[in-house]
């Protein structure tokens, strides 16, 4: 990724059960931490019963690791980079942009996401989309009215909710800052929707997969947005430790999450349940820092990116 502008201090967009200004967690003679602190963001949880899934998965963690796991609830995925900076956790699930910030800033490296039997890193997609009585038809269509088109992303650090669509305008020719009456950022993916399903923005990047759970839910009509645009598959977010934690700790970790599937049905249950019928013939493979390579090259072509909130 090119060099990105100086990293200002990331702000906190939520509230941490565990306050990131008590001291740094304990640690054993080995430096395996006395107690292993997993990021849970409720963002991606609104439409089911995010303490039931964070319940499920601190137990089997527990479990498998032999050790107490406490779940801290972040909101927003700048607040969870910096929270791991600070070490304050030592292990979280985000996008996977969030973990190129997290790994270039914070010291966090990847070692699982959902993928398939064959090895290869499982997907999902973002849309462009407009409300279903907009003139908008085309992105050529978005560009011509874009001076009078209030356009939302989700959050900056946001795979599939920032980065891809920005990349999807610039494609089109379209620069946010400069062409749209106004970017706006509304803080989660089902924000984003509901603000164009209500017609408070004229157009919104966001992942598909929420649009897809809420009209499965009842609570979006499939007519009530239009998709004008959709990217190319973007690859899972990766489950993240601490670099530093020992190298037995992440193996275990890892190890855990692969074994999901088969040792922990009940959290493996929930999960796919959240995700919809998108999962079917997936589990947890292993990877590393280089499976995220291709994304580095896709976010190099956003001029002076940078991960600072706005």
């Amino acid at each position: 990724m090119k060099c990105m502008p100086a990293y200002l201090a990331v702000l906190l967009s939520g509230v941490l059960l565990l306050s990131l200004n008590s001291c740094k967690s304990s640690h054993a003679s080995d430096g395996r931490p006395t107690v292993l602190r997993y990021a849970f963001m409720p963002q991606s949880e609104l439409l089911e019963s995010g303490n039931l899934r964070s319940e499920l998965t601190r137990k089997y963690l527990s479990e498998q690791l032999h050790m107490p796991v406490e779940i801290v609830r972040v909101e927003g995925f700048a607040a969870t980079v910096e929270a791991m900076r600070a070490e304050k956790i030592d292990m979280f699930t985000g996008s996977s942009l969030t973990y190129l910030l997290a790994a270039q800033k914070a010291g966090a490296e990847a070692i699982a996401a959902r993928g398939y039997p064959d090895g290869t890193v499982g997907g999902y997609r973002s849309v462009i989309a407009v409300p279903k009585d907009s003139p908008i038809h085309s992105m050529e269509d978005l560009k011509a009215h874009a001076k009078d088109t209030v356009f939302a992303f989700a959050e900056p650090a946001s795979t599939s909710g920032y980065l891809y669509p920005r990349v999807g305008l610039i494609e089109a020719g379209i620069d946010p800052e400069k062409e749209f009456k106004k970017v706006v950022f509304t803080g989660n993916h089902l924000a984003s929707i509901m603000a164009l399903k209500s017609g408070k923005v004229g157009a919104a990047g966001f992942m598909v997969r929420f649009m897809t759970r809420l009209i499965e839910k009842n609570k979006l009509a499939p007519d009530d947005v239009r998709v004008i645009w959709t990217s190319d598959l973007i690859p899972n977010g990766p489950y993240v430790v601490r670099k530093a934690l020992p190298d037995q700790l992440k193996k275990d970790i890892q190890a855990a999450l692969i074994a999901m599937p088969t040792k922990g049905p009940a959290a493996w249950a929930n999960m796919n349940s959240l995700l919809g019928t998108q999962v079917s013939g997936t589990v947890i493979i292993p990877v590393n820092d280089a499976t995220y390579n291709g994304l580095r090259k896709y976010a190099a072509q956003v001029k002076d990116f940078s991960f600072e909130d706005k």
